[in-house]
């Protein structure tokens, strides 16, 4: 009888060792599955942030495209408003030039 007991009892235990295995199992698995789901939520969250940024860099370097081509049209436009104000103090000069010549012309035939 003693041994018909500790069997059953042994039994007993050993099924509730086998539900608390279970447990742990079911548990520890679900915890790996949500810590999986967690890390793929966070990894599409990344993703979508990469691609804003990715986005705000295109964005930039579109407008400073735009600020250096501005910047080279605008000094394009100056080098050649210089280079019709060298053209003009040329002519100044040469016209200058010639007035000094006739004045000194002048002043040569005044002295004679």
């Amino acid at each position: 009888m003693d041994r018909c007991a500790m069997e059953f009892i042994a039994r007993r235990w050993w099924r509730r060792v086998e539900v608390w295995v279970i447990a742990v199992l079911l548990v520890a698995g679900g915890s790996v599955l949500g810590f999986q789901a967690a890390q793929w939520s966070l990894a599409s969250s990344y993703v979508a942030q990469v691609a804003q940024v990715r986005h705000a860099y295109d964005e930039a370097l579109k407008q400073r495209d735009l600020r250096l081509t501005r910047l080279a049209n605008s000094t394009t436009e100056a080098a050649v408003k210089v280079e019709q104000a060298a053209t003009s103090a040329t002519q100044a000069a040469d016209t200058a030039s010639k007035a000094v010549d006739k004045a000194t012309e002048a002043v040569d035939r005044a002295n004679q």
